[in-house]
């Protein structure tokens, strides 16, 4: 099973750099505009939970993303990535083009890594990023995966209310309260 989804992967990968699977009006999407389409795509995932969205005017600023919770206010950080290494991900978190700049708890609050072909989200807090290359394994198996506890964490961004579970359902009918995470985008 797990080597099914690697070759499919494998193949979403390729499709995915060369622009093979369906025709691209102006060519394969390169770097920059992967990074673009994956901000498209944070965008519309932090709104269908239920966040406010707000992205800073140009590219100056180290967070690509202002997210609402209604109670306080997140800088998020966005990467993706598009192909995997043998059953990993590698994830530069470092600033721009300065290898050396780690971002800090001054700039952002979470970083965010998004693995495009699996549609996989990583939600981490700033301060628990040591390295400048984060190393992903969503197909399991390897000793240092240390950030899978921060798979799909939206929850860490969530209001804190009363309840011990932000994704919980009312056990009476199995549906959402109103004001929690829908566990249906998780």
């Amino acid at each position: 099973m797990a080597l099914a989804n690697l070759e499919r992967d494998r193949q979403a990968n390729a499709e995915a750099l060369l622009g093979t699977k369906t025709p691209m009006v102006r060519g394969p999407l390169w770097a920059k505009r992967r990074g673009e389409l994956s901000e498209l795509a944070f965008f519309y995932k932090a709104a269908s939970l239920g966040f406010g969205v707000a992205k800073p005017w140009g590219d100056s600023e180290r967070d690509d993303f202002i997210l609402d919770s209604g109670q306080r206010l997140w800088r998020v950080q966005v990467k993706s990535g598009c192909h995997h290494h043998n059953r990993y991900y590698d994830l530069h978190a470092t600033c721009g083009n300065h290898e050396n700049a780690f971002y800090t708890s001054e700039e952002i609050d979470m970083f965010v890594a998004y693995l495009v072909p699996i549609d996989v989200w990583y939600v981490i807090p700033v301060d628990k990023i040591k390295k400048k290359s984060l190393l992903f394994f969503p197909y399991g198996g390897a000793r240092c995966s240390h950030y899978e506890q921060y798979r799909e964490a939206w929850s860490l961004m969530a209001p804190q209310t009363s309840s011990a579970s932000f994704l919980s359902t009312s056990p009476q009918n199995e549906r959402a309260r109103p004001g929690y995470l829908n566990p249906r985008f998780l």
